[in-house]
């Protein structure tokens, strides 16, 4: 079995590498501007998964699994993998809707918020529990509780200003929480890349 290729998952390579053009990043930001919730991004980022690229741990190629099942009740939207000298490295994506504050007023984590983070706890304690069913029946190769993790919610128009440092410190413990803007900055730099490179 080579440590190259994702076998169970062979048509979910994303064949157009790392970078995003800069209109499939503009087609993004236009479905994100109108979306009432995450339900259309997750379409968009489905048929467009080169545009997560950008959350992927460093290596080679990059695989996009789509709403992949852990088990019979688990269900992240994404998980990326990527190949390395050391084999498969992993991240979960969790989309929240972009309509949603992460943040209350006292500065406590929102209730989408809270329910993602849970998702993500849950996710890694079902493989901690499961990996060899995960890594074997499933094909997750080498995949293991503490891979990366990013929750993406809200907008930061939706932000008040004096809950940056406390909307900082939800980030821990190989979770990012980020906003659909910080996202898109990801997507536009790596579309730059692409056309300072190729013109």
């Amino acid at each position: 079995m080579s440590k190259h290729i994702l076998e169970k998952w062979e048509n979910c390579e994303v064949v157009a590498g790392r970078e995003p053009s800069v209109q499939t990043v503009d087609d993004f930001e236009r479905v994100l501007d109108d979306a009432a919730d995450e339900r259309p991004l997750q379409t968009f980022l489905a048929s467009f998964p080169v545009l997560l690229a950008a959350l992927a741990q460093p290596g080679g190629k990059i695989w996009c699994l789509d709403r992949p099942r852990l088990g019979s009740e688990f269900v992240p939207d994404f998980l990326l993998a990527t190949v390395t000298s050391i084999g498969f490295q992993w991240t979960m994506i969790e989309l929240e809707s972009p309509a949603e504050r992460p943040l209350t007023r006292a500065g406590l984590p929102a209730k989408k918020l809270a329910e993602a983070l849970k998702q993500v706890r849950d996710w890694r304690t079902w493989l901690t529990d499961n990996v060899g069913y995960a890594r074997g029946e499933l094909g997750l190769k080498d995949i293991d509780s503490a891979c990366a993790a990013f929750v993406v919610i809200g907008r930061r128009a939706g932000l008040d200003p004096k809950q940056i440092k406390t909307y900082r410190a939800l980030s821990a413990d190989g979770v990012t929480v980020m906003s659909y803007d910080r996202l898109l900055e990801h997507m536009s730099r790596a579309a730059r890349g692409r056309q300072a490179l190729h013109g």
